[in-house]
């Protein structure tokens, strides 16, 4: 079982915006929301203005690039995950009204947790431009911080009107007792690969689930602080009746983005749904599960994609 230490810093973000003009947000916002970002961060932060980050003597310091173009000083296999993960609900309303409220939450990890001020202008920046082509501009209003990882327990560290922002010592909370079976409800798409071939419903394991899960925490623990040796997948549970897997309803969602960077379409498909582990591996695994929900799983974590959360009985484990 992964100790306290093991995880990676994580703080969740709450960000409260107004529409000052009508917005149609695309059919995942995660895309769009991590382009507006990136560009008022680079609009923020780089001092050198070079098209690109590659070769910038500030490469390695500079806001924009640890976050959104994060080098791999780590030397990890595959890149090293950015710091930040973004929380949307595919549920949200895809139209706001001007004058209309709307949020966004976000997790930053690491040291990317004290540059929150500059996500806060950057998203100043990002309101100016606004979304699409037809304006859909906003503004920020204020800056909530969840004091403890899970427990809701939100605190305001920024306002508008004062623009001071407070820092929050943010702890973590104690993680609930393991239950005897855990439900994960897939809000995101999930895209996980074993072999280097993409898994669908139908081939979809519980240790794919848990490989994929380890692999996330094991890098971003490599990256922004934690213990990578104790999410090692070679010392998860081999034997299949020890931890199973039982699918609800479980579906492959397309999702169609387009890259700016590429000027093309891209295909983003995963996996959404709603699965059942248990078995005597579970009280281990528990805490990895946990945590996990704010982590999120496989690829596209930083549009949003791979993000579940345990729910038991239709709602949400909470902290003791």
């Amino acid at each position: 079982m992964p100790p306290a230490d093991a995880f990676p810093p994580l703080a969740r973000f709450r960000c409260h915006f107004v529409a000052e003009a009508a917005i149609r947000f695309p059919e995942y916002a995660g895309s769009a929301w991590r382009g507006l970002i990136g560009h008022g961060l680079r609009a923020t932060a780089c001092v050198t203005r070079q098209p690109s980050c590659t070769g910038c003597l500030l490469i390695q310091n500079c806001v924009y690039s640890t976050v959104f173009e994060t080098p791999n000083s780590a030397g990890i296999a595959g890149g090293q995950p950015h710091p930040f993960v973004l929380t949307l609900d595919p549920q949200a309303p895809r139209q706001v009204a001007a004058g209309a409220g709307f949020a966004l939450e976000l997790q930053l990890l690491g040291a990317a947790i004290s540059q929150m001020p500059y996500l806060i202008h950057a998203f100043a920046v990002a309101g100016a431009r606004g979304f699409g082509r037809n304006g859909g501009c906003f503004r920020l209003t204020a800056v909530d911080c969840e004091q403890h990882l899970g427990a809701e327990d939100w605190q305001a560290v920024y306002d508008s009107e004062t623009r001071v922002y407070h820092p929050l010592a943010v702890q973590p909370a104690p993680i609930p007792a393991a239950p005897q079976a855990a439900r994960l409800r897939f809000v995101t798409p999930w895209r996980l690969k074993r072999g280097g071939q993409r898994i669908g419903a139908r081939e979809l394991t519980a240790l794919d689930i848990v490989h994929a899960l380890y692999r996330r925490l094991r890098t971003l623990a490599a990256a922004h602080g934690g213990m990578a040796e104790a999410f090692d997948h070679r010392q998860l549970p081999t034997d299949p009746s020890a931890l199973r897997l039982e699918i609800d309803w479980l579906r492959w969602h397309d999702w169609t983005r387009y890259s700016s960077r590429q000027d093309a379409l891209m295909q983003l498909g995963g996996l959404i749904g709603e699965v059942c582990l248990s078995g005597a591996a579970l009280a281990e695994l528990w805490p990895a599960l946990w945590f996990g929900q704010w982590a999120h799983v496989g690829q596209g974590t930083a549009f949003g994609l791979g993000g579940y959360r345990v729910v038991t009985d239709d709602k949400l484990v909470s902290p003791a």
